[in-house]
């Protein structure tokens, strides 16, 4: 089990295709997988039954989003209910998966979603609750781990060239880069990745650190 962390377009997917791929080549069993809180099949299935915004325009849907957000009892459901969608997601299927496949990726994992929940749900200190403390235990950890680092300005820059629909901010950008530099500083991950570097030296790295043959 090997998981890829980082913020938008730090070279993650790059990254994760052309492992895959090299996986593939080698007649290595792989599987990859994306998951982040809010984004997991449960959520998704209930958001499709309740919210109202399937037919808005974009601004439509961020103004129906934020009437959710300011209300609290609201916010604190929808966090109780993702991070409980989590617990089965990670907690089991992804062991499920890892234990048919030789390799599993990881697209964004566990502390991404942290990052993710800490930014999106602002003064709500979900570090102190049972239940994510939960979430995090049954998580499996991956043998390998990396997080890719770029500054918030080439983040955004590279957004921009890939024409992302809805970026973050260059502030919510800066804030989700400070708090994965607390979790660095925590050791959550095997390997920091420079996603500044080139393409090739940085796969290089990536098949070296989980002793894969180049």
């Amino acid at each position: 089990m090997v998981s890829f962390s980082g913020i938008d377009s730090s070279g993650k997917t790059t990254q994760i295709n052309m492992l895959y791929d090299y996986c593939l080549k080698k007649g290595i069993r792989v599987k990859k997988i994306w998951g982040k809180a809010r984004g997991t099949p449960g959520i998704l299935l209930v958001k499709s039954i309740v919210r109202r915004d399937r037919k808005m325009n974009f601004e439509q849907k961020m103004s129906y989003r934020d009437q959710i957000y300011k209300s609290t009892v609201k916010k604190k459901l929808l966090l109780i209910a993702s991070i409980l969608d989590l617990c089965w997601y990670f907690g089991i299927y992804y062991r499920f998966l890892d234990f048919f496949n030789t390799v599993l990726i990881c697209d964004r994992y566990i502390w991404d979603t942290y990052v993710e929940l800490k930014t999106e749900f602002s003064g709500i200190e979900i570090d102190r609750w049972p239940l994510w403390k939960f979430a995090v235990s049954v998580s499996p950890k991956p043998e390998t781990s990396f997080v890719f680092t770029i500054t918030a300005e080439e983040s955004l820059k590279r957004d921009k060239e890939k024409n992302e629909a809805a970026p973050d901010s260059l502030n919510i950008k800066k804030a989700k880069i400070s708090l994965y530099m607390d979790l660095m500083e925590e050791g959550k991950w095997t390997h920091v990745m420079d996603g500044l570097k080139p393409i090739d030296e940085i796969h290089k790295s990536i098949l070296e650190a989980l002793s894969i043959e180049n």
